[in-house]
């Protein structure tokens, strides 16, 4: 089970402090991974706040090249140098902002595998997609141009565009005929197995809910992450799914 928390273009140093401090506090799941997605101008700061805790740095993104005349781009080996676990590929505002195409997503995948990072493949359907009943055909075209052909370790993080910062999420019925479609669809395509957790205006209210689908593998979180206490609270709630999982199996 993972919690991933991506922070986006937020939180500065004194913020990251004041982040750090309330975690040291907390007790923290051997069974649970957590890795917080800081900017990437601050993952080596935050490695340093709280490098006493067992919680995974990773980066947003990565370029495709592992050094060369690639002005403002960050390098996947780089990324490994400072730390980094985790890196997210393919988030739908970098496919939307940056024109990032799933080709794009897929070779920048491949160079974070080759430099030992677990990437995080993110894909989404528009509302459009979901309304026209084409979601699953959508999703199933961005696994098969953005999932390199030889894996071992990664994740595809469902994240429907619709659900981004608007509150909405679909239904869990709707998760998990998604999450069991890419499983299938990675299954088939790749003949391999992957792990798939869910993103889209995750918070302490619904995190539950979502952890309850079966095919669901963890959470990515947005906004809800910028603040301690409603990070720690979607925290708690997945060590509480995770142990009643446990204790019936």
């Amino acid at each position: 089970m993972l919690i991933a928390a991506n922070w986006k273009m937020n939180l500065g140093k004194f913020e990251i402090d004041q982040f750090s401090n309330f975690l040291q506090s907390n007790e923290f799941h051997d069974k649970l991974d957590v890795c917080i997605f800081p900017p990437s101008v601050y993952i080596n700061y935050l490695n340093t706040r709280i490098e006493c805790l067992p919680i995974s740095i990773g980066a947003q993104n990565c370029y495709h090249e592992f050094s060369g005349a690639f002005t403002g781009e960050v390098s996947p080996t780089s990324l490994k140098d400072i730390g980094c676990k985790y890196v997210l590929v393919g988030h739908s505002e970098r496919r939307i902002n940056n024109n990032e195409s799933n080709l794009y997503v897929q070779k920048c995948t491949s160079a974070a595998i080759k430099s030992d990072l677990i990437p995080i493949i993110c894909v989404g359907e528009t509302l459009k997609d979901r309304e026209s009943g084409t979601a699953l055909d959508f999703i199933e075209k961005q696994l098969i141009e953005s999932v390199p052909s030889s894996f071992e370790n990664i994740f595809v993080a469902y994240e429907p565009i619709w659900s981004i910062g608007t509150g909405k999420i679909p239904s869990s019925s709707e998760i998990k005929e998604m999450h069991k479609h890419i499983k299938q669809v990675i299954s088939s395509k790749f003949n391999n197995s992957i792990k798939v957790i869910y993103g889209g205006s995750v918070n302490p209210s619904n995190v539950s809910d979502i952890l309850n689908v079966n095919e669901v593998d963890g959470v990515l979180i947005g906004g809800a992450s910028l603040n301690p206490k409603d990070f720690l609270a979607i925290y708690h709630s997945t060590v509480k799914h995770l142990n009643l999982y446990f204790s019936n199996n």
